[in-house]
């Protein structure tokens, strides 16, 4: 019984310690950073994956096939497939990174102007507005 006390309430403790409880927005700065980080990200693992699969076709190809030990062979075809692999998870990193530029050119900070009626006039207003964008 105590056991199944104990569950119950740590049970309760974590599920209120992993909620959520601001509302996160993140503005146009933040779309550019993250957009530009991703890039990064993705040139990085690409530039490496490229380096990694060429230098394992250098192994492989220096190594001969017909050794009894082919450790040289089989170091380059691993090379050359975790190169590969490296390319390939590159490019959800490209992907998202065009994907959040494109967030961040549709969000804008304007100054327009609201018209407020007051004593028989309309008086207009400036206020600061973010603007999104939908293309269709």
């Amino acid at each position: 019984m105590k056991r199944l006390i104990f569950l119950i309430v740590l049970s309760i403790l974590t599920v209120n310690s992993f909620s959520q409880t601001q509302d996160f927005k993140l503005s146009k700065a933040d779309y550019l950073q993250k957009s530009k980080n991703q890039k990064t990200v993705g040139w990085v693992l690409l530039a490496g994956g490229t380096t990694m699969a060429v230098v394992g076709v250098i192994v492989g190809n220096n190594s001969s096939l017909f050794d009894n030990n082919n450790s040289d062979f089989e170091t380059g075809a691993f090379l050359l497939v975790g190169g590969l692999i490296t390319d390939l998870v590159s490019i959800p990193f490209f992907i998202s990174s065009s994907s959040n530029a494109r967030k961040a050119a549709t969000i804008s900070v304007q100054i327009q102007k609201i018209y407020l009626p007051q004593n028989n006039m309309i008086l207009t207003k400036a206020h600061p507005t973010i603007t999104l964008k939908i293309g269709l």
